[in-house]
């Protein structure tokens, strides 16, 4: 797989972590986040974040420099724009740009009054029906740390209806359990979920989210069909003001 190919799948292992409508009983966090990754001899630096924007409204928000032998070869900015409303949280605005040696967009604006979503890519627009619960690549991403928060019935598997482009695709997620997760900051307890796929289908989606530390974002490993292999670990990040630390 070339360069240009990688730099785009490190954006999409950053956005990839079930129709749910999950409540929210548990307040935000807002907290800062610095993660490495590698793949097929690229590096990459992110920085995830999630701030307070008003009372009830929210930015989840990523960016990521890939680079190779020093060189930097593409720059990944992803946002999403969302409201809690009567418990739930209701995603308004999507943003996706990555520039580099490769450019890509994609934006999604959600019109909860008139029921539709307008997805762009580039120059090609779709008008896709909303209902209730449907998401961006960002929103249920806050969506699956509620269920967790909020899984008081033990249930073990998730699924998502997430707007991808012209359509809108359901992402099912089971539970693995309980590991102890080596990082640069030292040892975390977390909770191991992975995407639930096709038997017949090759690729391979981790992710693994700090017990202790609101079920931050720790650690993703991800197989995709070509064999090649993406690694993003949590390096540094500040929860609620508190900076994160392991267990030496």
């Amino acid at each position: 797989m070339n360069n240009k190919a990688t730099a785009i799948l490190f954006g999409y292992a950053l956005s990839s972590f079930a129709s749910y409508c999950y409540a929210q009983n548990t307040p935000l966090l807002e907290y800062v986040a610095q993660y490495e990754a590698s793949a097929n001899g690229l590096e990459a630096t992110a920085t995830r974040s999630l701030n307070r924007t008003d009372e009830n409204s929210y930015r989840l928000s990523n960016s990521l420099e890939a680079s190779i032998a020093g060189q930097a070869l593409a720059n990944l900015d992803q946002a999403s724009e969302f409201t809690i409303d009567g418990g739930r949280i209701v995603p308004l605005n999507y943003s996706y740009q990555l520039s580099g040696v490769s450019r890509a967009s994609h934006t999604i604006f959600f019109n909860w009054d008139g029921e539709v979503a307008l997805s762009t890519e580039g120059d090609e627009s779709w008008q896709l029906q909303l209902k209730e619960g449907v998401m961006d690549q960002l929103s249920y991403q806050v969506a699956i740390r509620q269920a967790l928060m909020d899984n008081t019935e033990d249930e073990t598997s998730f699924s998502f209806e997430i707007i991808d482009g012209d359509a809108i695709e359901i992402q099912e997620y089971r539970l693995v359990g309980e590991e102890i997760t080596s990082t640069p900051l030292g040892e975390l307890s977390t909770l191991k979920l992975e995407q639930v796929r096709e038997a017949s289908d090759e690729r391979v989606t981790e992710i693994w989210l700090a017990l202790e530390w609101d079920f931050l974002l720790t650690r993703i490993e991800q197989l995709n069909s070509s064999g090649l292999r993406i690694s993003l670990k949590l390096k540094s990040a500040k929860l609620d003001g508190n900076t994160i630390r392991g267990n030496n």
